[in-house]
């Protein structure tokens, strides 16, 4: 973190805690005046790299316990599609999500897919199809 009044730092993990800007500007001392809405909004600004600094060292402190809730539920919940979502999002979390059917899987070379082309219409298919767009 970056070197914070000690009134900031309460701002961010007040802000951290609950997301209410307004509500941890209070927390943190500010004075309650017409203008603290402006001034909260201000701090969230210039705090964002605090907060999000913050938000990581707490999710961070989390994780583990979420891992292992996560693995319970997956051998142990009575729903069969409690265990299964619980399976999917530990395999997801660990890397070994489905391909995207969207998601390139090889790069090919012009040569590999003019021969695929061909494979699949024929030597003068290509031609053919390319013929249809051009005007």
């Amino acid at each position: 973190m970056t070197n914070l009044t000690n009134q900031r730092q309460v701002f961010v993990e007040e802000y951290v805690r609950s997301g209410d800007h307004l509500d941890a500007a209070k927390k943190a001392g500010y004075k309650d005046t017409h203008t603290l809405r402006n001034q909260a909004c201000k701090l969230r600004r210039e705090c964002a790299d605090d907060i999000s600094e913050e938000l990581h060292r707490n999710f961070a402190e989390i994780a583990p316990r979420a891992l292992n809730i996560l693995s319970d539920l997956a051998e142990n919940a009575e729903s069969e599609s409690v265990r299964l979502g619980a399976t999917r999002d530990l395999l997801d979390r660990a890397g070994f999500r489905p391909v995207d059917r969207h998601e390139i899987v090889k790069h090919k070379s012009i040569e590999e897919l003019n021969a695929q082309l061909v494979s699949l219409v024929g030597e003068n298919g290509g031609s053919v199809i390319c013929s249809c767009f051009k005007k």
